[in-house]
């Protein structure tokens, strides 16, 4: 992201702007777009009125979001949803598109490229996906919450696929020495878990730190430690739809199934936008915190606008710490210091 920032600064003249690639990796099915779509929802809702500052997707991203977004609000119309994680979700290559800007007609911004890739891929282009990782800014690795905590966490691993995320993470180390990242663990459809007085004694951290234990040792082994901020943050995907049980069908192949919390349920995701603050004050905390030439003239450049960067502060500062959003490593990564 620096030396992009930085070729940015001598080249592109008076425009102000920065772009963030966000990897998505994760299996199929778990609910990557369904996140997103959320996200995007949820941002206008939850951002303070006396804050200056749109979340805009563009034309291609918008239609993809609009029409899942009509997908979930049917989705809670139903008393059950079934789903089979491994064999939904996407079935291609795909990139969401977003700005964050004071308006759409702004010269300073802050570009957002969220890539997303089946589950598949996992297998069959594990070479793609190391370029991919390579290039990205932020890592997302979504998961299956109730795949990871139920029965034992039998599923995790065909599901979420820990130990292979672990094994191309581990093939590529060496250039996760080269810039620092933001790896954010994002633990999906957890609204069975962070019901009522479940909050604070919930397993997911625990069986994040257990089921992804080599793959945090190596985010935290000496040469990545201090280049990586590594982050939990649990969503409520749909909201007041939970996680009920585990069927299986003629095959013996597990379906999940999921329920509605009360009568008259509504889309309502809880806490979606999190992981978008985390995203934020590690872009800010990467564009002030270097020392040097760079610094100098990336500071130029926001100073021409304090009221943005104002913006972008007051939206992330007050991101989540607490038993299921946690930062496990790099705290000091997501300090901007803007003064």
């Amino acid at each position: 992201m620096l030396r992009r920032l930085l070729d940015f600064l001598l080249n592109r003249g008076d425009e102000k702007e920065i772009t963030i690639n966000i990897l998505m990796v994760g299996a199929s099915g778990v609910g990557k777009t369904s996140t997103l779509t959320a996200m995007y929802d949820r941002f206008n809702k939850v951002i303070d009125k006396n804050i200056e500052l749109q979340l805009i997707p563009d034309d291609e991203t918008s239609t993809k979001l609009n029409k899942k977004l009509a997908e979930l609000k049917k989705q809670v119309a139903t008393q059950f949803i079934r789903t089979r994680p491994t064999l939904s979700g996407t079935k291609s290559f795909e990139e969401f598109r977003f700005i964050i800007a004071k308006d759409e007609d702004s010269h300073q911004k802050i570009n957002l490229v969220f890539k997303d890739f089946p589950g598949g891929y996992l297998q069959t282009e594990r070479k793609k996906i190391k370029e991919w990782i390579k290039e990205a800014d932020v890592i997302v690795i979504p998961i299956d919450t109730p795949a990871l905590i139920e029965e034992g966490s039998i599923y995790n691993e065909d599901i979420n696929g820990p130990e292979q995320l672990y094994d191309i993470f581990k093939s590529i180390k060496g250039s996760f020495e080269l810039k620092n990242r933001l790896i954010l663990f994002v633990p999906l459809k957890s609204e069975k878990y962070l019901d009522g007085n479940l909050y604070y004694t919930n397993p997911i951290r625990d069986l994040v730190e257990q089921e992804y234990s080599n793959l945090i040792e190596l985010f935290q082994s000496e040469n990545l430690r201090d280049r990586i901020a590594l982050v939990m943050t649990a969503v409520q995907t749909i909201g007041d739809i939970k996680f009920s049980m585990i069927e299986r069908d003629e095959h013996g192949r597990p379906m999940f199934i999921y329920k509605k919390k009360k009568f008259g349920a509504k889309y309502s995701p809880k806490d979606t936008e999190q992981p978008l603050k985390y995203i934020l004050t590690f872009a800010i905390s990467e564009a002030f915190n270097r020392k040097g030439n760079i610094n100098r003239k990336l500071n130029r450049i926001f100073k021409l606008d304090r009221e943005f960067i104002k913006a972008l502060r007051e939206f992330s500062k007050d991101y989540k710490q607490d038993h299921n959003f946690v930062i496990l490593q790099g705290e000091g990564l997501l300090k901007p210091d803007l003064d």
